[in-house]
């Protein structure tokens, strides 16, 4: 049996890269394409992924529950993954018909066809990407270590070939060409592990399992899709660049908040079973006192620093960038208590479809804003409409919360103080930009901040402060035990 602590640090290391690789691109790729460059790409690929999501059709979900429940049958396992690459296999073709149709006939999308169409071998691809066999297999560490060659391989092949804006196409391809790399050295595996998937009709009886997680699955994707679609078809490439520039930096920030607030939970399900609830609060308490704790001062940082990172990060061509990532980065703040009341409460507890009305009043609340605000201040509105969005959602979680659970936080006060310890950020900042403008006042900004954060905390006894030293110790301690 494979490690638990093995896998978790795998996928940890596997979430990070995908937070790292991105950043490290980031300055080169917006300097080359500049703003209308970098937002034609992403408008393109999120356009491509519209349509995998729904090729995919809830699939890694329920691939990932049947796998495991016979990883040790191979011949059990060939017919399963030939039953649902197949099914997969058609639903791709109906979507990349209307895909291809689409490029034709609209003619925003006609305008730059072949950069659609390179973008949509993500789309063709679909019924290939079996990392949810390895995943229900828990070989994590294949999948690790394949998504980081990869990766690696398209980081060079970047800045070897990829080196002005006509170079736009060439940059798609490459995006391209990791997928199918990705895929490819996935069959091979499955070969080698005596897997070989054939084009079958006999999975019909797979669709309706596939159906009802697809629906689960459908609203939280097209929330977190929604904004750079409607961007890009409502105003021009240079906004999708801003908006999609800014949220980098904030779903960047984001694993920070939710990752030491998710690991003092792992009681719950079993304080749940004996009906503990007091310690169910507390343990709730103490996780909403981490997200406070951690995310108020990162999302004021960002505020204080952002009118001199964003050009020295992305580029002189990019001060479209700071307004909306001023903006943006309080969905840190929200999305950390979001976590905590959605994935952690409503999810964890079984209230399944509370969970998901949630997310669709975001997205309803998401949807209506864009349609006022992005035609009249393009980015920047996307962004307040994402933050709109994301503090209903956490409204209407914590009312079903209150509702359907004697949990109830009683910590406000508590990050009452850190929003105002964090709002001293912007006088430190202010003083200090006033002599210098660069990577070196950045840095000592954010050493002062951190230091002043600190010691206000230390000197106000919260508990919170030595619950997260003691939470890294002990993840550290586990570490090297394993």
């Amino acid at each position: 049996m494979k490690s638990i602590k093995r896998n978790f640090l795998y996928n940890i290391l596997l979430n990070i890269s995908k937070v790292i690789f991105p950043l490290i691109t980031a300055p080169y790729v917006s300097r080359v394409l500049e703003p209308d460059g970098v937002g034609l790409f992403n408008f393109a690929n999120t356009y491509a992924c519209y349509f995998s999501l729904f090729a995919a059709l809830g699939i890694p979900y329920y691939g990932i529950r049947e796998i495991a429940k016979i990883k040790d049958n191979t011949k059990e396992q060939t017919i399963f993954i030939s039953e649902i690459i197949s099914i997969s296999i058609v639903v791709t073709l109906i979507c990349s018909i209307i895909l291809f149709l689409s490029i034709i006939f609209v003619p925003q999308l006609n305008e730059n066809y072949f950069v659609f169409l390179v973008a949509g071998i993500i789309l063709y691809t679909t019924p290939f990407k079996v990392d949810w066999f390895f995943q229900g297999k828990e070989e994590f560490a294949y999948i690790t270590f394949r998504s980081l060659v990869v990766k690696a391989l398209s980081v060079l092949l970047l800045f070897l070939l990829v080196h002005e804006k006509n170079d736009l196409l060439i940059y798609v391809t490459l995006n391209a060409t990791a997928e199918v790399s990705n895929e490819i050295w996935n069959f091979i595996k499955l070969n080698q592990s005596g897997i070989h998937p054939c084009f079958t009709l006999s999975g019909k009886y797979h669709l309706k399992p596939l159906l009802i997680l697809f629906s689960s699955s459908i609203a939280i994707s097209i929330y977190t899709m929604l904004d750079t679609l409607m961007l890009g078809f409502m105003t021009d490439y240079k906004e999708v660049g801003y908006y999609n520039c800014a949220t980098h930096i904030s779903k960047a920030l984001v694993p920070i908040v939710t990752s030491l607030s998710a690991v003092v939970l792992p009681r719950v399900t079993l304080l749940k079973k004996e009906g503990k609830w007091d310690d169910i609060n507390g343990l709730m308490n103490k996780s909403f006192s981490i997200v406070s704790f951690l995310s108020f001062p990162i999302a004021f940082s960002v505020i204080a620093l952002a009118p001199v990172f964003v050009p020295l990060f992305y580029g002189e061509q990019f001060y479209g960038t700071i307004i909306p990532l001023q903006i943006i980065i309080i969905t840190v703040i929200v999305i950390g208590f979001n976590n905590l009341t959605g994935v952690q409460i409503l999810l964890g507890f079984g209230f399944d479809k509370l969970f998901l009305y949630s997310i669709l009043s975001g997205t309803i609340t998401n949807f209506s804003l864009n349609l006022i605000l992005i035609p009249l201040f393009g980015a920047s509105g996307a962004a307040f409409s994402s933050v709109l969005a994301e503090i209903v959602i956490l409204v209407v979680m914590l009312h079903f919360i209150y509702r359907k659970t004697p949990i109830r936080f009683n910590n406000i006060r508590e990050s009452v103080f850190n929003i105002l310890i964090a709002c001293s950020f912007f006088l430190i900042s202010y003083l200090i930009f006033q002599t210098e403008r660069n990577w070196l006042s950045l840095f000592i900004i954010a050493i002062i901040c951190s230091l002043w954060y600190l010691t206000c905390q230390y000197l106000l006894k919260n508990k919170t402060e030595k619950e997260i030293l003691a939470l890294i110790c002990k993840k550290i301690q586990n570490v090297r035990t394993n």
